[in-house]
């Protein structure tokens, strides 16, 4: 692969854990009043406290990201590094399909620069799946369930909210036209992380967009407040999603970053946009263990 692309990723790779994505959203008018009958089997919520609130939309988010990983989607990924003086160092593009291996998903490159994969580079692809194929088809359910846990393709420390950080409700929005509580969570400045992924979350200032009505986030925003690993201080990644028959599906991430490249400092930007979301077969007992019954096949 071009040395433009690896360092995209590796760029993308440093704010990783949970990947997702609509465009950026504009200046949105008042959010109407929320829908005066709640959801069906949702707990109690206050809606004054943003606890309250995220005790009961950190679950059903996390619910649903495992829920949109039954889906296929086609990916266009865009990388532009430059220097702190604006000068232009690497752009660079691909295509990805997300598609099922082993009953995974795996992001299969099939375009570079605008360009089909031919040559080397196609040689290069289909290495990799051939691995890919040969590593999962020896990987048992536990093991696959646990790599569905991983998020999306950004690091947001949605678990630790409820105790690491101090959260509170900074406004009302509209996204999808449909009404969010938007509530910003600061790392506590007492806190005593317990490993290293609670210490790195604490790196972090999160603001997330709430769905009244179905209590999961449709927005997610991630700012580092500290340096982490190369990924310095400043950087931003958000994450919008659109509803697509109850769920709610990444559809563009975009990761506003400034980071070392040896000892080189670089600004740039990594946006992702998703499309063709299809509903794909697969076995939900790996993104559920009490779940038995299998998706289809559905275009969406």
């Amino acid at each position: 692969m071009t040395a433009s692309r690896k360092t995209g990723v590796v760029f993308l790779a440093a704010f990783i854990v949970l990947s997702h994505n609509s465009a950026r959203a504009q200046s949105a008018p008042a959010a109407p009043a929320p829908s005066a009958t709640p959801a069906v089997n949702l707990p109690a919520v206050d809606f004054q406290n943003a606890d309250s609130i995220l005790g009961v939309a950190v679950p059903r988010t996390l619910k649903n990201r495992r829920e949109s990983m039954a889906y296929t989607y086609d990916v266009d990924y865009r990388n532009r590094n430059l220097t702190p003086r604006g000068k232009l160092l690497t752009d660079y593009a691909a295509k990805y399909e997300v598609i099922f291996v082993e009953g995974l998903p795996y992001r299969r490159l099939v375009e570079e620069n605008h360009r089909p994969l031919s040559g080397l580079a196609a040689a290069q692809e289909a290495q990799r799946y051939d691995q890919t194929f040969a590593e999962r088809s020896h990987m048992s359910i536990d093991q696959k369930r646990d790599y569905l846990r991983r998020p999306w393709n950004v690091d947001v420390p949605l678990p630790q909210l409820i105790g690491l950080f101090n959260s509170t409700i900074v406004g009302e929005d509209v996204v999808e036209g449909r009404p969010v509580v938007v509530i910003e969570s600061l790392p506590r400045p007492d806190a005593h992380p317990a490993d290293e992924e609670e210490r790195r979350a604490l790196h972090k200032r999160v603001k997330l967009w709430i769905d009244r009505e179905d209590l999961i986030a449709s927005r997610i925003e991630a700012t580092l407040v500290a340096d982490d690993a190369l990924m310095k201080s400043g950087t931003v990644a958000r994450i919008d999603f659109e509803r697509k028959a109850g769920v709610w599906l990444p559809t563009q991430s975009d990761v506003q970053f400034e980071a070392m490249a040896g000892d080189q400092l670089v600004r740039g930007e990594t946006l992702e946009e998703n499309t063709g979301f299809r509903r794909f077969h697969v076995d939900v007992r790996l993104l559920d263990p009490n779940q038995t019954a299998a998706g289809t096949t559905e275009a969406q």
